[in-house]
């Protein structure tokens, strides 16, 4: 995958209520072994970012400078209107590991589901420790190796390289395939205790 860039300069005196206003996000930029800096972003480049740099190493453009490797490790928005707020990016070394959310990316087909057994997806990406070289744009989930009604994938059995540690249980469930009363069959469960949180509310107060 190419390198995914963007363009960064040093934050100013302005404050970051004003810079928001002016189409840009106030961001820090931290790690180890040196102090924080504070930069600031165009909202618009941010927002092309693929999804993909959440997830990867991405190159901060600084101009005239020395491109800075990192990540993005928290990016604050407000709810209401999706507005970001704040970005922080984490400066990372070649030579040091770190721990990044990978997404999952499932493949193939299920005999299992073919013959009408439902779908029951639990993780959507795992959390993984690796050189920031080594980062995988992705992790595959083969769905053709589930071959039987109730049969399941664990994270144990997921395919990664020897230079990734997985950090997520051996023994959690990536994905199952469960038969369709058995989803039928938990739907009344689930009504019935949406149905009874409103009835304890006054007991509390």
């Amino acid at each position: 995958m190419d390198k995914i860039k963007i363009s960064v300069k040093p934050r100013g005196t302005t404050k970051p209520g004003q810079l928001r206003r002016d189409g840009l996000v106030p961001a820090t930029l931290y790690g180890p072994g040196q102090d924080s800096e504070s930069v600031q972003v165009d909202a618009k480049e941010f927002g092309r970012l693929p999804a993909a740099a959440y997830s990867h190493m991405i190159e901060l453009d600084f101009g005239g400078k020395t491109p800075v490797n990192a990540v993005i490790r928290h990016v604050q928005r407000k709810s209401t209107a999706n507005q970001l707020l704040h970005i922080e990016f984490y400066r990372v070394r070649l030579d040091r590991k770190l721990t990044m959310t990978v997404p999952l990316k499932f493949i193939g087909t299920s005999p299992a589901v073919t013959e009408g057994g439902v779908l029951s997806e639990n993780f959507q990406d795992v959390e993984v420790e690796c050189f920031p070289g080594d980062i995988p744009e992705f992790i595959e989930v083969d769905m053709s190796l589930i071959t039987e009604i109730d049969g399941s994938i664990h994270m144990e059995d997921l395919k990664i390289s020897d230079k990734i540690k997985l950090l997520n249980p051996p023994d959690e469930v990536v994905v199952k395939v469960v038969a369709p009363r058995a989803v039928a069959e938990e739907t009344p469960a689930a009504a019935a205790t949406t149905e009874a949180a409103p009835a304890a509310e006054p007991a509390a107060s």
